[in-house]
C-alpha cells in the first residue's frame, strides 16, 4: 500500500506541477475543481509541502488515475465555508473500481454523470464504486469562483 500510495503521490506530483512549471509558474485554470455542486476555478502552482500541522489541510479528492476520464476533483470545503483551510489541499486519490465503471461510465471511458460534492463521493464508495486511497502529497492551490 505505501509503494502504491508514494506511486500515485509523484504522478499527482506531475499532473499538478507540469503545467504549471510549463509556463515558468503558476497556470490558471477554470471550472476545475467541484464543491457542493458548484464549480470553482485555481491557479494550478509547483508547490507541494510535507507533513503540514493537523487540521491545517482540507481533503481534495483527484479523479486523475480513477479509470474514468472526465471526472473533476472534488473538494470537502470551499471558499465561504468556516472551516476552509484557504487552498492547503491533502490529496486522496479517488479510483472506480470495475463495478463502478460498469454502473457510472458512458461506454467509451469517460464518466456519464460527473459526482459534483464529497456526499456524491460517499454514496458510491458506499456502494462499493469507488476506492479511496490517501496519498501523503499536499499541495497548495487556491479555489476561484
Amino acid at each position: 500500500m505505501k509503494i502504491r500510495s508514494l506511486a500515485l503521490a509523484a504522478a499527482l506530483t506531475l499532473a499538478v506541477a507540469a503545467p504549471a512549471a510549463a509556463g515558468g509558474g503558476a497556470m490558471r485554470v477554470q471550472n476545475a475543481i467541484w464543491n457542493d455542486g458548484h464549480l470553482y476555478g485555481t491557479v494550478a502552482t509547483p508547490t507541494s509541502f510535507v507533513a503540514p500541522p493537523e487540521h491545517s489541510t482540507d481533503v481534495i479528492y483527484s479523479f486523475s488515475m480513477s479509470g474514468l476520464t472526465g471526472q473533476r476533483s472534488i473538494a470537502e470545503a470551499a471558499p465561504g465555508d468556516t472551516d476552509f483551510n484557504g487552498g492547503r489541499w491533502s490529496v486522496v486519490m479517488a479510483v472506480f473500481t470495475p463495478e463502478g465503471i460498469a454502473a457510472l461510465g458512458d461506454g467509451d471511458g469517460g464518466i456519464a454523470t460527473e459526482l459534483t460534492s464529497d456526499a456524491d463521493l460517499f454514496d458510491q464508495v458506499d456502494l462499493g464504486y469507488v476506492e479511496l486511497i490517501p496519498t501523503g502529497f499536499y499541495f497548495e492551490c487556491p479555489m476561484l469562483p
